[in-house]
């Protein structure tokens, strides 16, 4: 039969055995553990950059989010050289690259290309 009784601390329920010597501790398989909380860590921010430089080159990124999404990218590498998980890029220039003025057959493509 189920009776109700009254704890010390002002708490009143009902069940078997009434007002005799027990505990409402969970039972002993429960999980006391609290649930963990989700990670993020730098590999993850890495992979982040990654997927940011694959559908950019796939040109999956509309014009009007290009600014939106390269703020992120720069944001996430800023913070991955900052704590050495990546190296700074160095500037890509093709090694044949003129550097300076313009040549003179550049100038003078340039000048062909108005006719």
């Amino acid at each position: 039969m189920s009776e109700e009784h009254t704890h010390e601390d002002g708490t009143t329920h009902n069940h078997e055995g009434g007002n005799e010597p027990h505990t409402h501790d969970a039972p002993a398989d429960a999980s006391t553990e609290a649930p963990t909380t989700p990670q993020l860590g730098v590999n993850d921010l890495k992979l982040m950059a990654n997927i940011i430089e694959v559908v950019s080159n796939r040109g999956a990124i509309k014009a009007n989010e290009m600014a939106a999404v390269g703020n992120l990218y720069n944001n996430l590498m800023n913070f991955l050289i900052a704590n050495g998980a990546v190296q700074a890029p160095e500037a890509q220039v093709a090694e044949d690259a003129p550097v300076g003025e313009d040549t003179n057959e550049e100038i003078a493509e340039e000048g062909n290309k108005d006719a």
